[in-house]
């Protein structure tokens, strides 16, 4: 594990640029940062599980619906805030973000899927959600910043797999903390 990093450090900065660059940018990023072998890439969890990152996933992770009531599943208009922490996501799903922590989520039922796992970060509310691959291993699904309270909402009713500190935050609780964390 490498120590823990500052996330606001690895912001990319995105000034200037309209959304064709930005997707350009992010692609670039996406093939640099998690694409190791070509259109499909092979990386670690934070507990040494295998992690695949495949190249058409950029479209399901980086996108979002226009209409998501009537077509959650369109993917039709890009999320540059998901772009700016493109660098996140390995960080977080290796363990080294200070206040984060992975869940197991049940898939619904009628899927008869087994979980995912959620990483979220806290201080900075962001997650990363990965699917279990019928291999064994994860498969990257999707990254996006989210409110704490909808973290809390994807959690509650899964389980906590790993949690790593943060002392500044976890002293805090109740309105403390909601002033200090902010979506």
């Amino acid at each position: 594990m490498m120590p823990d990093c500052d996330l606001k450090a690895l912001l990319v900065d995105l000034g200037g640029l309209d959304n064709r660059e930005i997707e350009e940018l992010g692609r670039k990023l996406y093939l640099d940062l998690y694409l190791t072998h070509g259109h499909y890439g092979l990386h670690e969890t934070h507990d040494g599980e295998t992690l695949v990152f495949h190249a058409r996933q950029f479209e399901h992770a980086f996108y979002a619906s226009s209409d998501y009531r009537c077509h959650p599943d369109r993917k039709d208009i890009l999320r540059p805030s998901s772009i700016v922490r493109i660098h996140w996501i390995g960080q977080l799903v290796c363990g080294n973000v200070p206040g984060s922590a992975c869940f197991r989520i049940p898939s619904a039922r009628e899927t008869g899927r087994p979980p995912k796992r959620l990483y979220a970060v806290y201080e900075t509310p962001y997650v990363v959600w990965l699917e279990p691959r019928s291999h064994g291993g994860w498969k990257f699904s999707s990254a996006y910043p989210l409110s704490i309270e909808e973290i809390r909402a994807y959690t509650r009713g899964g389980s906590t797999v790993w949690k790593k500190k943060n002392p500044v935050i976890d002293g805090l609780t109740g309105e403390a903390l909601s002033r200090v964390i902010k979506p």
